[in-house]
């Protein structure tokens, strides 16, 4: 299944485009500038319910699991090239023009703590990809650069169909017993020629067919051309307050100093957490969940919002 834009009856797929691009953006903020492993944890887990919760945990299978893939080259990566720290795990050889290469368990756990923040962002931007509406998202560029937005919406369309057409094409060589597969690189690149040339001729004609057509339709000889986005409802306000605590909770735990010591001793995550910023965190991440989750059960709540 290619994980793309899908509509679905759940109160994430109805938000719109900019309350949802704000929900989207304070989680991958506080992703970012939080790097207590508490907070960590708490928005990697927020992240992850609200892709549950827009029915997308599925269709975004292969992207969580490429962020699950680099989370965990970061953790490994990390000890090797880190050594600071003062609990030594692994006492290693040492390495001309680079030194000790020990392994420290802060190095470790600082490891862990990066590539669980990367899968959150990953995370986070994919419920974007998949949750809203790129017509929507296009439309409301065009409003700063017509042009660009116009050349992004043809490549968001036809990329996924390019996608279809490639495997139904791979399929039809596959039946007529072509060799895709062993014999080596040159022969599989020779193999996979006719395929890739009758893409190229394919994404051509559909390129000229959609120009042809787009002039058929008169289209900019009227000036421009706009789709009608939805208007702001009480469910976009309170993605947008959502937002807003997530913000806010950010900047009080940068007033507080923000950061997290790793090194040269793991600092205690509690004695490092503001309080009333966990606390606003974890209230507006359950209070939208639970909107999130009451969205198809409760008619009369959803006929509200």
């Amino acid at each position: 299944m290619l994980p793309v834009y899908r509509e679905k009856d759940t109160l994430v797929h109805g938000l719109h485009p900019l309350a949802a691009l704000a929900l989207v953006a304070s989680v991958a903020a506080a992703a970012l500038v939080l790097e207590n492993p508490l907070y960590t944890a708490v928005v990697c887990v927020g992240a992850l319910a609200l892709l549950a919760r827009a029915e997308a945990l599925a269709d975004g299978k292969a992207i969580l699991r490429a962020a699950a893939v680099m989370g965990l080259l970061v953790a490994f990566i990390n000890p090797l090239v880190n050594n600071a720290g003062e609990h030594v795990l692994v006492y290693g050889p040492s390495i001309p023009l680079w030194g000790k290469l020990d392994i420290t368990a802060e190095a470790l756990l600082y490891g862990l703590a990066a590539g669980a923040r990367l899968f959150t962002v990953v995370a986070a931007f994919c419920l974007f990809a998949l949750a809203v509406n790129p017509d929507d998202l296009l439309e409301l560029m065009s409003r700063l650069s017509f042009r660009s937005s116009l050349a992004a919406a043809l490549a968001v369309r036809l990329y996924p169909s390019m996608v279809v057409e490639a495997v139904e094409m791979r399929d039809a060589q596959l039946a007529r017993g072509d060799p895709l597969s062993g014999g080596g690189r040159l022969n599989r690149a020779k193999a996979y020629l006719p395929l890739l040339l009758s893409l190229f001729q394919g994404a051509l004609d559909r390129a000229a067919s959609i120009a042809e057509s787009m002039s058929a339709r008169g289209f900019g000889s009227r000036g421009r051309t706009r789709r009608k986005v939805g208007i702001f409802r009480p469910r976009d306000i309170l993605a947008a307050l959502v937002s807003s605590g997530i913000a806010a909770a950010v900047v009080l735990q940068s007033l507080r100093g923000g950061g997290y010591d790793f090194f040269p001793v793991l600092a205690d995550p509690l004695a490092e957490t503001d309080l009333p910023a966990l606390g606003l965190l974890c209230f507006s991440l359950v209070s939208f969940l639970f909107v999130c989750g009451s969205w198809k059960k409760w008619h009369w709540w959803r006929s509200r919002i």
